[in-house]
């Protein structure tokens, strides 16, 4: 009997920023904390990335719009976890 590996991530959390079909908004904030990729940014929840100067409400509906085409929103946090 094989094993099975691991789920791998989506591809596009490993795009650079300038290749994401995401706003401009979005993507200089990216730029601007130095994100270089969605991965990097998913280290952050939801409620601290709105906390951010920057951050908004279009950008948080950008990202999940994109999240979830991608089959991947389950992995932006709600709240961080303790």
């Amino acid at each position: 009997m094989t094993e099975k590996s691991p789920p791998r991530d989506p591809e596009i959390l490993y795009k650079p920023v300038d290749q994401l079909p995401i706003i401009e908004e979005l993507a200089d904030f990216m730029h601007r904390m130095e994100f270089n990729n969605l991965k990097e940014m998913l280290e952050f929840s939801a409620p601290d990335l709105l906390k951010t100067e920057g951050f908004g409400y279009r950008c948080l509906v950008s990202l999940l719009n994109l999240l979830d085409e991608h089959g991947c929103i389950d992995m932006l946090r709600e709240r961080d976890e303790f």
